[in-house]
């Protein structure tokens, strides 16, 4: 709530869990699928863009938003939105 950005060196595909939940989270490297770590980790309301496909491929740029608090992984608690193409590097795993 301090209004900051954060900037954090780690597993994009694991984000940051004990640091949680957050309003927004801008995913700066295309994931080759929705990383549902990531999802979990938004606020109810909060919002994840996120490119997403293969790496020498067109890939899509989704918002993904949190609809309902769970303590496990629903796709039903969350809302997807494709917003256009676009091409990324990749979200890579260490």
């Amino acid at each position: 709530d301090s209004g900051t950005v954060s900037v954090e060196l780690g597993d994009g595909w694991k984000g940051l869990p004990n640091e949680g939940p957050f309003h927004a989270i801008h995913v700066g490297a295309a994931a080759e699928s929705l990383p549902t770590s990531l999802m979990m980790q938004l606020h109810t309301g909060g919002v994840m863009i996120i490119p997403v496909g293969e790496t020498h491929d067109i890939q899509t740029l989704y918002k993904v938003e949190r609809l309902r608090e769970s303590t496990e992984f629903r796709k039903e608690d969350f809302h997807t939105q494709t917003l256009l193409g676009v091409r990324y590097v990749p979200l890579v795993r260490p």
